[in-house]
């Protein structure tokens, strides 16, 4: 069961819905968000910053298993996030080949002046913990351009302020940007970073997406931020 199928099946509220991972046998709480204008299909929410009240600067274990509530902020944890993107639609054609259906990833970004973002991309390509969860996301798919051509994750492993596993030889990107995250040179995109004043200005010091000039001249720092994945809507 995922929040596509859930939409589906007439539930079409956004809130806390319980979704089952069958690779880890069990069900997980997640917010589906079912009202994005642009698609109406239910999105599976697995990181959401709304307010700040919770802390975004933990270690690797933390990351790997989840914290926080899905009726407020929450990540949901890198293990849940690759079980969930595995759950994808597959097909086989009259030759006997597989082709998959790689569940789509949007950004949802709002800053303090109110300008708002949702950007969507084709595919997310996750690899395991031997990994470092390494991740991939491309194929911009949505009508925005500017800093939206550029993936924000070109294929980076996970690094956390206790594991550093980006590719700047000079600098441990977790540790200065106080998260975990998925870098590589430490200033393309952060949205796991510390949670912004009111009104503060873009800072890589906080939420951090390199750009965000081209949505917002004023550059204000974001308020908003959450990040969604999006199955076709078969199967469970």
């Amino acid at each position: 069961m995922k929040c596509t199928s859930i939409y589906a099946s007439g539930s079409t509220s956004s809130g806390i819905y319980p979704i089952w991972l069958k690779e880890r046998f069990q069900f997980t709480y997640v917010y589906c968000d079912m009202d994005l204008v642009a698609t109406k299909k239910g999105w599976t929410t697995i990181q959401r910053r709304l307010n700040g009240e919770l802390n975004f600067e933990r270690g690797w274990d933390d990351y790997v298993r989840g914290f926080g509530n899905p009726s407020s902020e929450y990540w949901l944890g890198l293990e849940n996030i690759y079980r969930l993107s595995r759950q994808t639609r597959f097909s086989v054609n009259i030759l006997g080949a597989i082709n998959i259906k790689l569940p789509k990833v949007g950004f949802d970004l709002e800053d303090w002046d109110g300008e708002k973002a949702f950007v969507q991309y084709s595919n997310i390509l996750f690899e395991q913990k031997a990994s470092n969860y390494w991740l991939k996301v491309d194929g911009l798919i949505t009508a925005r351009k500017g800093s939206f051509s550029i993936a924000p994750i070109s294929g980076n492993e996970f690094s956390t302020p206790d594991r550093d596993n980006d590719n700047d030889d000079q600098s441990h990107c977790a540790q200065n940007y106080k998260s975990g995250w998925w870098f590589e040179n430490c200033l393309e995109a952060n949205l796991n970073g510390p949670y912004p004043k009111y009104k503060q200005p873009m800072s890589w010091k906080n939420i951090f997406w390199f750009g965000w000039h081209d949505v917002n001249p004023k550059n204000t720092a974001l308020r908003f931020v959450s990040i969604k994945l999006c199955h076709e809507s078969v199967g469970p």
